[in-house]
Formats: structure tokens, C-alpha cells, sequence
């Protein structure tokens, strides 16, 4: 093989296991934009030929139509080209089997990060690749017989040796997944040191609708990380014989009882009956698919696949229950718990309606039928919170009822929204919601007004530094918050820094906003300096979004020093 041309097979199966459809060649249908991004793909300083580089946009899901994928493949000099990229911030990702960025610090860092203007062309654009190291080896049981379909879990310590992360590199997902003869073999791993492990951490919220499960082990055969033994990984190298013995299979554990009306003691059917977490916190939602039950006509429930540990059941606030009642503590540390009475009354409901402001439009209407809409609900009476995501009808209309007196936040999750909406306000009865509504006892409240809204503009910056370098591998991310009302999101809008000091944020709606620039925190990362920190604390900037959208520039003098003015 030549030393000048590195060729790097990349299968098509891989993008299928990112979006779940087929490579297809870039086409015209993905020229959504007038800018272009152009650079080289690098191995070692050599081009690598042969490579799929595609844009993954950093605000919102990745497109589902294939044919949305802005991609191209490397030439014989490593070089590559995507045009009709639309303004917005962006990650370039490159998928090469057993091959990672050389700057990848966390798997949900994974790429450069890009920021594009409408009808700028991004030039010399360079993405070094390095070859990921290998951990592989046979999962048993206590009998020594190899394990099928078991999931594999990879812990990377941090540069301290604190507990790990559970993380997943690289967009193979099956290669944490054990075949027919208890082989794994996950490749494409970041230098670093690493935990392997099998099996459900007996805590509770973590659970299997098997009917039993095998409690977390590490490799070789220890029962805690601190018993584990740590795998090296650095460039290129391979660790084999990685092997795990398990012990005998835990049967999970299961809740029964029945739902009884507080005041008549009769039973009550059709009550939609979930759990939640008891931590050293409070409750928190229950998770990892286990399903809930409703009660039959008897009033009685069971819920199975629970692991050891402490838990809370409470009926589920929705459109089809009317009743609340006060989370029952359940402790299943030694076995099951039967005869669990869970207590309800009638309850509060919030309802309205969803609209697109400034459209009639049908097509647009029909983008109702699954918002991104959440109810996060604090009951007044117990700790814990709850979340809900109410069912949207076809004329936009919505009812959350069994709900306790709480304090009531709606959210809209403009994340996992794709078509190009964001939250313009929340109404109740025509006045302004600037934070939560209140529900009393048995209250039901109608006229809340969810406004949703394509008209949005974009926040361009851009970072200058003065007086001094960043340290090497800082990142640095701009922030923004509303001012002028409370945010209705369920995370703050923001975007991360590219290497020209740029950002994007897209999606913004009319109001007033504060704009700041920090660094950019993430697990494993070095301290930020102090110095650096407090050079950081003063740029920050207000802006009024109205019509148009907004250029801003921020100065950072690192020479300036405590009470300089």
C-alpha cells in the first residue's frame, strides 16, 4: 500500500446504523442551502482516500430521508466537497471503521464542529484521523457456557481514575452486543482506560422484562468497579481475551396490589398505574421501558421486571385518568411486594389548545399531531417531580387531567423538533405565563394558549482573543437567555465555538436576550484556569431580536488582570 494514499473501506452499513436507512449518493434533494464546506480527511499526515464525510446538525435531530444527509466521499488526495449546506451550526462527522478524529475527547463530542453563514464557503477544513484501539473477549456464564445477544457495557475512567462513564464510541452499536458464541469485539476506541462489564447494576429503575437478569459484572469476574481490572487501550493496540464470567441469573422482582377511591374505599378500574425512582434526591420518573399496568376491574395492578431497591407507584396524570393520588413506598430489596393499596381522588386538569401563530395552513396544522410538548409537573404535598407528555388532538386541542395541586411548567422541546418550529409563548386566558401555571385541589383549568411559531431568526457571534492563546483543547460555548420572559424550554438554546471562534444559533424567537461565552465543560477535561475562567465572566452582551437577524462580537483580553478596569 502506498505510503501517500491511505484507503479506508467504509461500508454502508454503518451509516444505516446511524439513521437507519441505506448510503445513498449526495443528490439534489439534499441542496437545502447556498454555503459549502471543502477540506481533507487525514491519517498520520497521509490523504485517506475513500472516506464518508457528512454533516450532523448540532440543533435538532439528525434528518430521517436519507436523501436530506449532506455527505461526500474523500478523492485520492484525501480531499472532499459538500455543498447546499443551509446557515447553521454543524458537526463533521467521518465514518471509517476502527478509525476516530484525533480530537475526540467524548463520544458526544464526536466530530469538528463547524459553524456555517448563508452562502459562505468554508475552505481548508482539515480532519485528522488516527487508528482506535480494540477490546474484545467471551462472555460465560457460572457453568462456562458462552452467552448469546448479551449487551456489553464500555466504562472509560477519567483522567483521575474516578468512577467511569458509561459511554458507546463509534456508530456500530452492534459490536457492544455478544453473537452467538459469547464473542465481542469492539473496536475504534479512543487512547484510554476502560472498564468492561455485563449485566444489570442492581439498583433501582434498571430493569428487564426477561423475567430475570445478570447482575452487573466486570471483567474478569469482579462485582464492582473497584474489583475490576482495567483494560489499557492506546493507538492501534488490540486487547484480547477481555473475557467476563457471570453468576447465576437474579429474578427481577414484581409490584402488586389495587387502586381504592379515598373516600369510599371502593376499588377503581382503569387507572393508569406507573413507578418512580426513591433516590437520596426524591422520586424521580421511572425509566428504561419498563411498562406500567391499569387497573382491571377489581381495582388490582402488578408491575414485573423491577430490579432490588427502592421504589415509588403512583397513578399517571393523562388525558384518560382523572385520579391522583400520593406516591406508595414499595422496598424490594429481599423479594416482591404484594398488597399495595394505592389511594386516589379526583384530581386537577390543565387544558387549551396548540396553535401555529400567523398560519391557517392545513399542512402546517397537521405539524400538531406530535409536538415536542411536556408537562413537568411538582406536586405541592410530596417531593419529586413528574413528567407528561399530553396526547395533541387533530384540532390542536390538549388535556392533562389526574393531576395533584402542583405547579405546572409546559415545555417544548425544540431538540427533537425537525420541522422548523419553536415556542413563541404560553398564555393562560389571554395574560402571559412567565413561569409555572398553579393547580389547587380538584381544579380544572381550561384557556391555556400554546403558540408555536416559524418565525425565527438567527444569533451569529463571533470570538475574538486578545492578549494571550486558549489552552490547548479548550472548548468554549455561547449561551443565551431570554430575558423579557422565563424560559418554556425544556434545555437553553445555545452552540458550541468552531475553530474560527464563530457561532450559530438558530431557531430564536422575538425578545430580548442575554448572550454570554464560557468555557465548555465536559467529563475528563483538564481544569479550566482560573485566570482564563474570570476573562470569560465579562463577555457577555444583550441583544434585541425582532426583525432581522443579529451579528455579535465579543473581545476576551487574557492579559487583563484582577482589577483592571
Amino acid at each position: 500500500m502506498s505510503g501517500h494514499k491511505i484507503i479506508l473501506c467504509v461500508q454502508a452499513l454503518i451509516l444505516s446504523f446511524i439513521f437507519g436507512c441505506p448510503v445513498f449518493a449526495q443528490s439534489g434533494a439534499a441542496k437545502t442551502g447556498t454555503a459549502s464546506i471543502a477540506g481533507r480527511v487525514l491519517l498520520k499526515g497521509e490523504p485517506a482516500h475513500n472516506v464518508l464525510v457528512y454533516l450532523h446538525p448540532q440543533q435538532g435531530p439528525a434528518p430521517s430521508n436519507p436523501e436530506a444527509v449532506l455527505r461526500a466521499r474523500t478523492d485520492e488526495g484525501g480531499r472532499f466537497r459538500i455543498a447546499g449546506v443551509a446557515a447553521g451550526p454543524y458537526r463533521i462527522i467521518t465514518l471509517a471503521p476502527a478509525f476516530i478524529t484525533s480530537d475526540l475527547v467524548q463520544p458526544h463530542l464526536q466530530g469538528k464542529t463547524i459553524n456555517v453563514s448563508e452562502g459562505e464557503n468554508v475552505e481548508n477544513v482539515e480532519v485528522e484521523l488516527k487508528q482506535g484501539g480494540v477490546i474484545t473477549g467471551v462472555v460465560t456464564d457460572s457453568r462456562g457456557r458462552s452467552l448469546a445477544d448479551e449487551r456489553v457495557t464500555l466504562s472509560k475512567l477519567d483522567k483521575n481514575g474516578r468512577p467511569p462513564l458509561n459511554v458507546t464510541y463509534g456508530s456500530n452499536f452492534e459490536m457492544f452486543q455478544t453473537d452467538d458464541r459469547g464473542v465481542y469485539r469492539i473496536y475504534g476506541l479512543p487512547e484510554g482506560r476502560y472498564l468492561i462489564s455485563v449485566g444489570i447494576q442492581q439498583s433501582a429503575g434498571i430493569g428487564s422484562v426477561a423475567g430475570s437478569f445478570y447482575p452487573r459484572t466486570f471483567h474478569p469476574d469482579a462485582a464492582n468497579e473497584t474489583e475490576a481490572k482495567v483494560i489499557e487501550v492506546t493507538e492501534g493496540s488490540e486487547n484480547a481475551d477481555i473475557d467476563i464470567t457471570v453468576p447465576e441469573a437474579i429474578r427481577t422482582r414484581t409490584i402488586s396490589g389495587r387502586v381504592v377511591n379515598t373516600l369510599t374505599g371502593h376499588p377503581v378500574p382503569g387507572v393508569e398505574i406507573t413507578w418512580g425512582v426513591i433516590t437520596d434526591y426524591g422520586l424521580s420518573p421511572g425509566y428504561n421501558g419498563l411498562p406500567g399496568d391499569r387497573s382491571n376491574a377489581n381495582g388490582e395492578f402488578r408491575l414485573r421486571g423491577m430490579t432490588p431497591g427502592k421504589y415509588a407507584v403512583l397513578p399517571r396524570a393523562s388525558s384518560e385518568n382523572e385520579f391522583f393520588g400520593e406516591p406508595v413506598i414499595c422496598d424490594l430489596s429481599k423479594g416482591d411486594a404484594s398488597g399495595v393499596e394505592v389511594k386516589v381522588q379526583a384530581g386537577g386538569s390543565v387544558g387549551g389548545f396548540v396553535v401555529i401563530e400567523g398560519t391557517n395552513d392545513p399542512k402546517a396544522l397537521a405539524k400538531l399531531k406530535q409536538p415536542s410538548l411536556y408537562f413537568s409537573v411538582s406536586p405541592t404535598q410530596s417531593k419529586g417531580w413528574r413528567m407528561y407528555n399530553p396526547k395533541i388532538n387533530p384540532d390542536g386541542t390538549f388535556l392533562v387531567r389526574g393531576l395533584p395541586p402542583s405547579s405546572v411548567k409546559i415545555q417544548y422541546n425544540r431538540s427533537f423538533d425537525d420541522r422548523g418550529l419553536a415556542l413563541a409563548r404560553i398564555e393562560h386566558n389571554g395574560a402571559p405565563v412567565r413561569d409555572v401555571i398553579k393547580v389547587g385541589a380538584g381544579e380544572q383549568l381550561a384557556g391555556v394558549l400554546v403558540v408555536l411559531t416559524f418565525n425565527t431568526f438567527a444569533l451569529r457571534g463571533e470570538l475574538n482573543i486578545t492578549g494571550g492563546a486558549l489552552p490547548a483543547g479548550l472548548r468554549l460555548y455561547a449561551n443565551v437567555k431570554r430575558m423579557d420572559q422565563a424560559p418554556q424550554t425544556s434545555s437553553s438554546p445555545g452552540a458550541e465555538l468552531d475553530a474560527r471562534g464563530q457561532f450559530v444559533i438558530n431557531g430564536i424567537t422575538p425578545g430580548e436576550y442575554e448572550v454570554w461565552i464560557s468555557p465548555m465543560w465536559y467529563e475528563g477535561a483538564n481544569p479550566v484556569d482560573q485566570r482564563v475562567e474570570k476573562a470569560f465572566s465579562s463577555a457577555r452582551q444583550r441583544v434585541l431580536i425582532n426583525s432581522v437577524s443579529q451579528q455579535l462580537i465579543f473581545v476576551v483580553d487574557l492579559s487583563r488582570k484582577e482589577g483592571d478596569r
